[in-house]
């Protein structure tokens, strides 16, 4: 549900995921399979860290290539911005090295750590700097976060009432979900020991490609291109992030443990208060309701602005990601 809340309700693609059937036997799904198949990868065949996690997060994103088929028309009606070897490179750039990566694993698992158990693993294997800096002034970065994705959502909503409707509903949602999960005792283990074992490990894999090859002829099928015109560069790209990841993973294992490293990284980066989920979500539908009414006009600048950085963004943290694989521990 973070997943969801962190990535499709800001993109405007699913703005009421919890209220409509598409959201709910669709895009929910879709979210749970990868961030738990995922994170049972890390956790079982290496250790969490950043780029561990940011590198598992580059394949969740490469579902929007045989399941949305974005990544080869893009999700504009013009069409792709450029094309190289069939595919939409802005679009892949956005969706596979900053979007997914972050706002639909990394932060959302980073949150569901910190409001749906007692553990803290995946905090303490974020980079030295920035735990330091959260843990110093933990609300002032969430408040930034959640401002960041109300005015992302503002740019893609059809209007301040969608806004404020979306912002409302979806936080009541994930509320209630979060009061049954507390009540019923859900945070009183930890991440690690909420995963799937290895029978649920195979039954997860498993229902992830049956999701992959139903909604992979269920949605827009003539839209997968021949091998040569666009799908042998996506297998080019897997190869590359699955190489990318295994090493990661095999790195992850190799490095000294979090704790040995600073005192710095020892428990949560914040802790849950209903107080501060309130404020949350009151910030993120404040600023996309605000912004939609006074900063629309100005709206494809705010599109150029947005756009660049997620594609700096990107190339910078793939860039990262790739010198942090081909070290040697």
């Amino acid at each position: 549900m973070f997943s969801v809340v962190f990535v499709e309700v800001p993109a405007g693609s699913t703005m009421f995921p919890f209220f409509t059937l598409w959201g709910m036997l669709v895009v929910l799904p879709l979210y749970l399979l990868h961030s738990v198949f995922l994170v049972t990868v890390v956790f079982r065949f290496g250790r969490p860290n950043f780029w561990t996690l940011y590198s598992a997060g580059t394949l969740f994103g490469m579902y929007e290539a045989y399941i949305t088929k974005v990544l080869w028309i893009s999700f504009r009606p013009e069409g792709p911005f450029a094309t190289v070897g069939g595919i939409a490179i802005f679009e892949t750039i956005l969706l596979v090295l900053f979007l997914h990566p972050l706002l639909a694993f990394v932060v959302p698992m980073l949150f569901t750590e910190a409001a749906c158990t007692n553990s803290s693993e995946l905090a303490q294997g974020l980079p030295v700097r920035l735990q330091a800096a959260v843990r110093r002034h933990p609300a002032r970065w969430i408040g930034l976060l959640m401002a960041f994705l109300g005015f992302m959502q503002f740019v893609n909503s059809p209007s301040a009432l969608w806004s404020l409707v979306s912002g409302a509903g979806n936080g009541v949602v994930l509320g209630l979900a979060l009061l049954w999960w507390r009540k019923s005792g859900g945070a009183g283990y930890s991440l690690r020991e909420l995963l799937p074992g290895p029978k649920g490990f195979k039954i997860f894999g498993g229902l992830l490609v049956v999701w992959y090859a139903f909604w992979g002829f269920a949605i827009h099928p003539k839209s997968i291109p021949g091998i040569l015109h666009g799908q042998l560069t996506i297998w080019l790209i897997y190869a590359g992030l699955l190489v990318i990841f295994f090493r990661c993973l095999r790195n992850s294992r190799q490095a000294p443990s979090p704790s040995a490293i600073s005192e710095v990284n020892q428990g949560a980066l914040f802790q849950f208060s209903w107080r501060g989920f309130a404020l949350a979500c009151a910030v993120a539908t404040v600023v996309t309701v605000v912004a939609r009414f006074f900063l629309f006009p100005f709206v494809l600048w705010q599109i150029g602005i947005m756009f660049t950085f997620y594609l700096v963004s990107g190339v910078l943290l793939l860039i990262g990601l790739v010198n942090f694989a081909r070290k040697r521990m």
